[in-house]
This record gives C-alpha cells, structure tokens and sequence, in this order.
C-alpha cells in the first residue's frame, strides 16, 4: 500500500536569456496493487480488480441493501450498480424509486423531464446538496435529501398507493374449554358438573370486502341424588357484517351488526348500514391532539421540539414562516420546549403548555358517522327495536378547540347533542355538551322531554409527575331518556325481574389521579359516585394505592371502600390488599433456570374480618412457550384451602392450556385450546390467535424457520402466519436465517407489508432450495484466475454473483443438482468462460458441515 502524500517538484529549466521556475504540486491517492494477493505474484493470474483498488470499491451487480433516507430507515431493496463516470460503481436511481421515497420530482423540472426509469447518474446535479453514500460491509445505503426537495408528508405517512388489500383468504379463531368438577359433602351434595364452551370468529376476504362473524356454543350438565339431572346448551350467531375500505374519503362502510361510535352519542348495538371515518387510515402524527406550532425562521433553521428531555419531533425549514401541525400526541398533555437553531448558530426557544381530552381533534382534522338501521337488543323479547338515523361530527378549529355536534331520529324519538372541547394550556383541557332527547315511551301519551348536561377535565403536570387522567360529571333530567332506554322500556316495563336494570341514571362523577414518586413508585387515586332516577339508591366507590419496586421485588398496596345508600341503610365493604413478586434470580448470581421463576404472595382483609392469603410460584420455560403457575390459598374466617396448578403453552400454531383445582368440597379439572386457522391460495395454515390485519410467510422448503416477529416458526412446508400486523402501517417482517436449513439460501431476510384493516397479506421470501458446494473453477488447467466473478445460469436470473478466491476456489449456496455457471475476469470476450456442474456423486464433507467439494473445466 501506498501511502497518500504531496511534495512540491521545482523544474528549473534555462534558456538563452529568461530563466523560468515552474512549481508543480502533485498528489496521490490510497491504492492497493492487486498482484499482493496472488501467492505466485504474477498479475497475470489475478483477475481485473480495479473496483477493489479504492477503500469501498464494488464489482458491478444487483445487491440487496438497506435504503435509507435522511436517516430514516425504508426497508430492503434491490439496487443496481453500474460504472459512473470516474469509473467508480454508482447505484442506479430512477425518478420513479425517489419519487416512491419521498423526493419531490414535481418541484425539480430537470428530473421531471427525465424517464421515470431511467437512471438519473449523480444525483447532486438535478438537487443541491444531496449525497449518496453505500457502506458494502453494511450493505447499507444513505441518500441525503435536502428536507426543501422532500414532500411534505407528516410523521410516520404511508402513501396509499402502498396499501395492500391482501389476497383471497377464509380466517376462523377458535376458543374452546370446558371442564369437569366433582362436589362433596356442600349443598348441591355429590353432585358433578360439566360444562364446554366454545367461541369461532372469522369469515372471508375477497379484495377490499371483509366478511365477519362470531359464533358461540355453550353446553352444561349436572347431575347428582339431591338435585337430580339437567342439561342445558345454547347455539348463538353475534355480530354478522360486511366491510370494506372506502381509501378517498379515509373511511369503511359496513353492512350488517355493530354498534355505533360512543364519542358523540353513547354507543348502542344496531343492524343495518354505517359509513364512518377512520382515523387508521392517518398517519399517528396526525391522530388525535396535538397543538400547532408556528414560528419565524431567519435562515436555513433546524427546529427540534422536546418533550421531558425526549425529541418528539426534528425538521429543517426554509427562511420565512413555518408551521409543524404533525407531531405525535404524546399522552394527554405536558409541556413542549421548541428549539430553533439558525445557521449562523443563533438559538431561540419558546415554551408550549397543552392538554387533550379523547375527544379532541387537532386544528384542521375531522371524524364522521353516518348509521341508519335499526336498534338491535340481542333477543330481549318486548324491546322497541326501532328503525333509526344517527349521523354525529367532530371537527378541529383553530386556537386548541373541538367543536362536536350530531342527532339522532327515530319515529318515536329525537335527540340533538352539542358540545366543545377547549386546551387550556397549563390550566388542562375541558370539553362540555349538552344531550336533548325527546321519547314517546309504551303506554305513555305524549313525548316525554329531558336533557343530560356533561363536564369533563383532564390535566398532566408533568414536571411534578402529576396527572388527572379524567375527571367527569354528568347529570340527566328526570324526563331524559338515551335511545337505549327508549328501546328497552317496554321490555323493562313488563318483566319485573328486570327492575335492577331499569334503574336510569340521574348522575355520575369520577376522577382518576397519578402521582409519580421517583424512586418510590406511583401513587394512585380513584373514586366515582353514581345516583339514580325511580329510587333512591347511590353507589360510592373510593380506591387508593400504591406501587414500587425495591431491589428488584415489586410491592403493592391497594385500599378501596364501596358504600351503597339503598332504602335508608348504607352497607359498606372495606378492603385491604397487598401483593409482593420476588424474581428468584435475585438469589442466584448467574444467569441459570432461576431467571424465569418469580415467587408472589397476595393477602386481602374485608372489613367483615375475613382474611384471604395466596402463595405461589410462576415462571417460564422453552423460550417462554411454557408458562406455568402453582399456588395455595387460604381463608382464615372458614378454613377453606385451594390449591391451584395451571400450565400453558403458546407454540407458532396455537395455545393448550391445562389447570387443576382442589379443595376441601371440590376438585375440577380444565382445559382448553386457542388458535387460529388461514384458508389462502397455497393452502391452510394454522396459526396462533388471529388478530385484525395479518400476514402468511411464504419461504416454500425453508421448514423450521424462525419469524423474528414473535414466537413463531415456519411450518413444514415453509409457511406461517404473522397474526397481529399495524393497519395502514409499515411492518418489517424478517427470518432468521441462521435458523434455515442447510439446504436453503434467501436473498433477502425482510420484507415489507402495508396491510390495510382485516387483509391477508403476503410476505414472500423465494428462498432458494439446494446443495452448498465449494467449486475448484479451472481454465486450461489452471486455477480460475483470482478475483473471477462466477454467476449460476438461471431461467429467472436471481442468482447471486460470487468471486473467486485463491486457487481458484469459488462458495455457491442453492445449487439445483445439475447446472451451468457463468465466469468472467475481464471486459474482453476472451475474458469469460462457462462450466457445467454435476452434484449427484459428491457427498457433504460430514453431518455438520454440508458443503460438497467439486471440481469443474470452464472454457
């Protein structure tokens, strides 16, 4: 190696009458001679290495890399890279893949005038100031995009020209138990009692359509001498509707049973036709509150917005006026730091204080519903189940404030709500509404008329660790009447043992406070007090405890006091509790089995004098597929003892869970499974719960593989579900390829899927299946020159590009048994051979290491 260095080389040259000093400054670069790495030194024998002569130099070729933009991560992608003009390899960037990455084409004519295809060279000549670099050792590739080219898209943004509706697919989930009990010497004496339940869910996609439903089956049978026989079981079909995406207006249509939203109105079960908004489909900068920050930039600034000490959000702007309306709602409040740093190094900063309420929007950003059908009261024999048309709106203004209104009609009821919700900054969030409702109930004359006013209030101090999670108060008339009320008063009206569930409600209040202790743990805080009309019943519920960790050991203590007024007595149920789990790792000082088993103990004490105490024992094993748990409980008031013992395990393709019971009158034993199952083109698979969006890996031969997206693994046949996936998201779906078979190679270990609600998408990793070998390539009986690049002869031209290393050595993974391979050592014709290969007769080198050796003639 050559070390880079400059001097100065005076020429001193004379002539007849005028001497002339010419002064020359030369330099020179880092280069490596490549006749080092051949052992004969021959450079002969080494093939044309100028691409390895620089620090990063590349062969020519397609790589997978990694594609980042402006530091932010946009999964794999194949990449070519071709000479450029110093003769360097360049990657290829065409005007379509920026455009896919976010670059702003339209507001640079030069790139909008080129083919969306064709590459566009050097970057740098179209967008001032951009860059590309590639780093080999990472495979990693960084384009550095000035944020004035870049689109103006919000945090997280996912074009939806990227979503995918999935493939055609049936999906079912299954939860099935049930158990047998045995009792002795109680008052069902000698009695035994089995019972089985199950609960199927799924349905059918077909492009954008989804088909839902749920069905559930009970069965129970008891029999012994003193209470004879029964037998019960119940077949029931819930909650049947038709779905779909309507992308243009961000929202779903849905046919079918449902209920309705619970922002506006209180939310009721109806069959019939909603269209509604969706906020899934925003990106999550852009979801619920979040204040608007508008501020003056001098020059080229960075602003950077802090919250607690933590970036929440960071962007360039341009000399003028900007404004950041994208930033993630982080919790119900706080204070954010704005930071605006120029270019000349002038630093201003300002102090934004903000707090939201669930039902605020930010300025600008709206939600919809529009439901027409009818009430559906799940079989209550004498409920109105009225014909209806609900439509209800909320829409952000300006200066922190949520305006909401909407109405309900139906042929014998109307209801009109309005409301506002305003940020008070420091002094936290209130929203307030007013609900006019009109009934004409059964057996009444004339329309009964009531209003329901309602109070809510949030606040987060964060720089005290305090917050008021939510604080309600809500007061009904006694002539108002909910829609749920309305449809189920005839029902109540008639049937006296449904009384208790008549009571309609006059008022409520309740609050939730936290309070943050450091090192000390969280104070908690609860309490609620509700009244109702018709009686003269009042439910008082106040709760407090507290929660830390000490060395390790987690400890809490929990106090709650319930008291309820009813017919001039006021009854009152006091409790104490504590609860303690102590990781036995604590009392080992290397990592052994002991790191997964935790020890807890619970104690509760009523206010009528009864103790109740629990110990046992919880932990996990096998990568945390097997969980388990044993415990003992006892009651000091009646002696009773329970001992309990519960084993699960959640493996790739569903759950199996085992628990027994014992005590003094009973033992039970139960079980249970879970899990699910995909019907889709290549097949079934089974599969763990699923949930809304999901993917099937399709790695065909690639059995065994492990899905870094969870505890799963490939079936045998190199199929899997991924069972719970983000809507209207990027998710990074990756295996892990040391856990491939050693007959499998994948060119690419992730992938990327945007699945929208309910879809089945595909995650394809086209694996190639087949021998590894280690080829000794010779030409005119001498090793393949050094250096040599070797390509496998494929239909589909996918194989991957491999060098030859000394004595003419050259790895190839995937090889089919039989093949052609391709060499070149030189631009010329006469610089490149072919060979056949034949792996029939060679064997692995041993059980552990399955690479063939061969020898080929390449001419």
């Amino acid at each position: 190696m050559k070390k880079g260095f400059f001097f100065y080389n005076f020429i001193v040259i004379t002539t007849c009458s005028l001497p002339l000093i010419m002064i020359q400054k030369v330099y020179s670069k880092d280069y490596f001679d490549p006749a080092l790495l051949s052992l004969s030194g021959g450079q002969q024998d080494i093939a044309n290495l100028d691409a390895f002569s620089e620090s990063g130099g590349m062969s020519a070729g397609k790589y997978l890399v990694d594609v980042y933009i402006n530091q932010n991560y946009e999964g794999q992608h194949m990449m070519t890279f071709s000479p450029g003009g110093d003769k360097k390899n360049r990657v290829e960037l065409t005007t379509a893949f920026l455009k896919r990455m976010g670059v702003n084409i339209n507001a640079t004519p030069k790139l909008m005038s080129l083919s969306v295809n064709k590459p566009v060279g050097d970057i740098s000549q179209y967008i001032k100031d951009a860059q590309v670099k590639f780093n080999i050792s990472q495979l990693r590739l960084d384009i550095s995009i000035p944020q004035v080219n870049m689109q103006s898209r919000a945090q997280g943004y996912v074009d939806s020209q990227f979503w995918d509706e999935g493939v055609p697919a049936a999906l079912l989930n299954y939860n099935i138990n049930g158990s047998s009990s045995e009792y002795r010497g109680t008052r069902a004496a000698d009695s035994k009692q089995n019972n089985l339940f199950a609960n199927l869910s799924g349905g059918v996609n077909w492009g954008a359509w989804r088909l839902r439903s749920n069905v559930t089956y009970s069965y129970n049978d008891i029999y012994g001498s003193a209470i004879g026989n029964a037998r019960f079981q119940k077949l029931q079909v819930n909650t049947t509707y038709l779905q779909r995406d309507i992308i243009p207006l961000k929202s779903q249509i849905l046919l079918g049973e449902n209920n309705t939203g619970n922002e506006v109105f209180d939310s009721f079960p109806f069959q019939g036709l909603q269209l509604a908004s969706s906020d899934e489909m925003l990106p999550d900068s852009l979801r619920g509150f979040a204040p608007l920050i508008s501020g003056v930039a001098r020059t080229n600034a960075r602003v950077t917005v802090t919250q607690n000490g933590n970036i929440v959000y960071q962007s360039y702007v341009p000399p003028g006026p900007f404004r950041i309306s994208d930033l993630y709602q982080a919790g119900q409040g706080g204070n954010l730091i704005v930071t605006i740093r120029e270019a000349d190094g002038e630093v201003r900063t300002q102090k934004i204080a903000y707090s939201s309420l669930p039902v605020m929007r930010r300025p600008g950003s709206y939600k919809y519903e529009i439901t027409t059908g009818r009430f559906h009261s799940n079989g209550l024999k004498d409920a109105e189940n009225a014909n209806f048309l609900l439509a209800s709106y909320i829409l952000g203004l300006p200066h922190n404030v949520t305006f909401y209104s909407g109405g309900l009609f139906s042929e014998r009821y109307l209801s009109a709500v309005g409301g506002v919700g305003l940020s008070l900054g420091s002094f936290g969030a209130l929203s307030a509404d007013i609900t006019t409702a009109s009934a004409k109930l059964h057996g009444m004359k004339g329309f009964q008329q009531g209003e329901s006013y309602r109070l809510r209030y949030s606040k987060s101090l964060m720089n005290t660790g305090t917050s008021i999670d939510l604080t309600a108060y809500r007061y009904s008339t006694q002539n108002y009447y909910s829609f749920t009320d309305f449809n189920n008063y005839r029902q109540f009206a008639y049937h006296d043992y449904l009384s208790g569930s008549s009571e309609r409600q006059r008022s409520l209040f309740q609050t939730s406070l936290n309070q943050q202790l450091g090192k000390f743990g969280t104070l908690f805080l609860s309490a609620s007090r509700y009244n109702y009309w018709n009686n003269n019943r009042i439910d008082n519920t106040l709760s407090a405890g507290l929660s830390t960790v000490i060395r390790g050991i987690s400890v809490g203590v929990n106090y709650s006091i319930e008291r309820v007024y009813n017919q001039g007595d006021w009854p009152e149920n006091r409790q104490l509790a504590f609860n303690m789990q102590v990781p036995l790792a604590l009392f080992s000082p290397q990592r052994t089995a002991l790191h997964n088993i935790y020890a807890s103990y619970q104690l509760t004490h009523s206010g009528r004098g009864q103790t109740q105490q629990q110990a046992g024992i919880t932990g996990n094993a096998l990568n945390s597929k097997l969980s388990y748990n044993l415990s003992q409980s006892w009651a000091t008031a009646r002696g009773d003892k329970n001992s309990n013992l519960n084993v699960s395990y959640q493996g790739a393709q569903g759950q199996v869970n085992v628990g027994y019971n014992y005590n003094n009158s009973a033992r039970t034993l139960n079980a249970g499974i879970n899990g699910g199952i995909v019907i889709h083109p290549h097949g079934v698979t089974l599969s763990q719960m699923l949930g809304d969006s999901l993917a099937i890996v399709e790695a065909p031969g690639a059995g065994g593989a492990t899905v870094t997206n969870g505890n799963i693994t490939t079936n045998d046949r190199g199929y899997a579900v991924i069972p719970y996936l983000a809507a209207y998201r990027r998710n990074n779906i990756s295996l892990d390829p040391t856990t491939l078979p050693d007959d499998v190679d994948i060119k690419q270990s992730s992938v990327m899927v945007y699945p929208t609600r309910g879809a089945v998408v595909r995650a394809i990793f086209n694996p190639r299946v087949g021998y590894q070998a280690l080829i000794t390539m010779k030409n005119n009986n001498r090793p393949l020159r050094f250096g040599s690049t070797v390509t496998v002869i494929s239909e589909n031209n996918d194989a991957d590009t491999s060098i030859v290393g000394e004595a003419g050595q050259v790895y190839l993974t995937g090889l089919a048994t039989r093949g052609k391979l391709f060499a070149k050592w030189g631009a010329g014709t006469g610089e490149q051979c072919r060979a056949a290969f034949d792996l029939s007769h060679s064997k692995a080198a041993s059980d552990y290491n399955p690479v063939r050796n061969i020898t080929v003639d390449c001419q």
